[in-house]
This record gives structure tokens, C-alpha cells and sequence, in this order.
């Protein structure tokens, strides 16, 4: 199929990456734009032209034409363009969308963001016609989102299979041979309550028994098995709910506080800040700003995929 560069209102893009169970979307731009955001999807992005900075969790990524660029749900991230034009394909996968069409946990890996040192060595400058290959499959994906066609599903859950897989053989990942421990499969519930619960009262006593687990253990497990501190991961699914609601809405800063679980809007807006290094207003104007400048691109844009 064929899509226009930019073809999106920008309100409904923003809608879209946060809310949708995936979003193919290809976007340019022209100028030397600085964006700040954070989505509770994972996202890939394929550099076509031009060449950006980002800065994922304090970590730098540089990319030019024929990298990948994978950014993991609910991670923060700020980009810069620094040789416009920046032309690239994206395709956001929520989580528990993706859980269920690939539920191999080593394919889950490629939805993560690699280190830096990863990022160079097995994502940078894809080959030309692997490059091709996941255009076709983010085409063919984006074409089974419209309308409703006979075994949808079937047909969306293999189109993910083949991206996934292309993906980890181009990342030259490793499969890993050990098995999942009991611990494992219970951290892995806690972290799917704290996504679909953050609105809730959550602190380590009320999941110690909820889950019949004891606080020190949950403490521990759940960093060594989802790599983060729970009461920064908490934090920051409250926080990502917090930014869509900016950029999509009109809720009041105190409003948005309380419908991301936050009993305190002073404690918004230090973990808020501590998160995003801006104030809530200074993220509503930035978008505000951001979703200006695209539709001026979007103006000059008119070229088909």
C-alpha cells in the first residue's frame, strides 16, 4: 500500500502510538526539531534519510540512513534532528498486544532497546535488501489495520512473526537456553498489574498481599527480572499515562494527578520532572510546539511510500 509521508493529524498520531494495538506511520522532518516524549509502546524506527541524536534514558543513539533504531515501552526519550531531511518508517507494538501474537520471550527481546555498544555493533547500517524486506512487512502490517478482512488476526500475528524474526537474526541475537523460574512468572504478574492498576494505591505491602509474597522478596526479584526499582517502574507508568493525557487532552495538571494515581500533585510533578526533565505545562507547550512545526512539514511532504 501506499502512504503519504506524514499522513496523520497530529492529534490522532499521538492517540495512536499511546492507545492503538500498533501504529505503522513514516514521517519527515525538515527542520532541526528537538522532541521530548515517553509511550507505554515499544517502537522501531527505520532511517531512510537524514540523521538524528537520541538520547534514551540519558544514553546516546545516532543514527543515519539504514539503521534501526528500537526504543522499549515507557522509556524516556528525547530526540534531535542534526541532518534534516530525517525521513524514516515507525511501527509502535503495545506490550500486551505483542505478548500475545509472538509469545516467544526471546523474539520479545528485540522490542527492548539495546545498549549503546549493541546499537553499533548489530543495528547500524542494515543490509540494503533486509532493509526492503521490513519496509514490505510494515506495509503489508499497516494494510491489514484497515478494513476487516477474513482471518485478520491470523494474518497480523505472521506478519509480526516475520518482522520479529528478521529483526533478531539482523540484531544477531542468541536464543537463551535456560528456563523461567517461578519467581520469574510472578514478577512478570506483578509488573502486568502495575500496568493495568497505576491509577491504585500500589506500594510494596499492598502487593506483598495481593501476590502472597514477602515485601523484601518482591523488592529484589522484580529488579533482577524486569530490570527495574519497583517504586521507579510504578513511577514511570504513572508518568507515561500522565504525558498522554497532556498531549491529547485539556485535564488541569491537579486533574491529571489524580487520574494517574498520585494522591499528592506536588509528588506529580517531582516525579514528573525527575522523569521527563520538564515541569507538566513545559510538555503540553513542547508538544504544542512539535505538533505546530508537523503540520507545516506535513504541508511540504508529498511523496508515496
Amino acid at each position: 500500500m501506499q502512504i503519504r509521508v506524514n499522513d496523520y493529524e497530529e492529534l490522532e498520531h499521538f492517540r495512536a502510538i499511546c492507545e492503538d494495538c500498533y501504529n505503522v506511520s513514516r514521517t519527515c522532518g525538515y527542520d532541526r526539531l528537538r522532541m521530548s516524549h515517553i509511550h507505554n509502546t515499544c517502537e522501531i524506527l527505520l532511517v531512510e534519510t537524514g540523521e538524528a541524536d537520541y538520547y534514551i534514558s540519558g544514553k546516546k543513539y545516532h543514527v543515519a540512513p539504514y539503521d534501526i533504531l528500537v526504543i522499549g515501552a515507557m522509556e524516556y526519550h528525547r530526540s534531535v534532528i542534526t541532518n534534516p531531511p530525517y525521513q524514516r518508517y515507525g511501527l509502535t507494538v503495545k506490550p500486551a498486544y505483542l505478548k500475545g501474537m509472538i509469545p516467544d520471550k526471546d523474539m520479545q527481546k528485540i522490542f527492548s532497546t539495546p545498549s549503546p555498544e549493541s546499537f553499533v555493533r548489530n543495528y547500524k547500517r542494515v543490509d540494503p535488501k533486509t532493509f526492503e524486506k521490513l519496509v514490505c512487512l510494515l506495509q503489508d502490517l499497516a494494510e491489514e489495520e484497515r478494513g476487516t478482512k477474513e482471518f485478520r488476526t491470523q494474518m497480523q500475528r505472521g506478519i509480526l512473526t516475520q518482522t520479529a524474526v528478521l529483526l533478531f537474526r539482523t540484531f544477531r541475537m542468541e536464543r537463551n537456553p535456560e528456563a523461567s523460574t517461578a519467581a520469574d512468572k510472578a514478577m512478570r504478574e506483578i509488573k502486568e498489574y502495575i500496568d493495568t492498576h497505576f491509577q491504585e494505591r500500589l506500594t510494596l505491602k499492598t502487593l506483598s498481599s495481593r501476590f502472597y509474597l514477602h515485601p523484601t522478596t518482591i523488592s529484589k526479584e522484580f529488579r533482577r527480572c524486569c530490570g527495574h526499582n519497583l517504586n521507579k517502574y510504578i513511577n514511570t507508568v504513572r508518568i507515561c499515562r500522565a504525558a498522554s493525557l497532556l498531549e491529547t487532552g485539556t485535564d488541569s495538571v491537579a486533574e491529571i494527578a489524580v487520574k494517574c494515581g498520585y494522591e499528592s500533585e506536588n509528588t506529580f510533578l517531582r516525579q514528573f520532572r525527575s522523569i521527563m526533565e520538564m515541569s507538566p505545562l513545559q510538555y503540553r507547550k513542547s508538544v504544542s510546539v512539535w505538533m505546530g512545526k508537523m503540520r507545516e512539514e506535513r504541508e511540504k511532504s508529498g511523496k508515496l511510500w
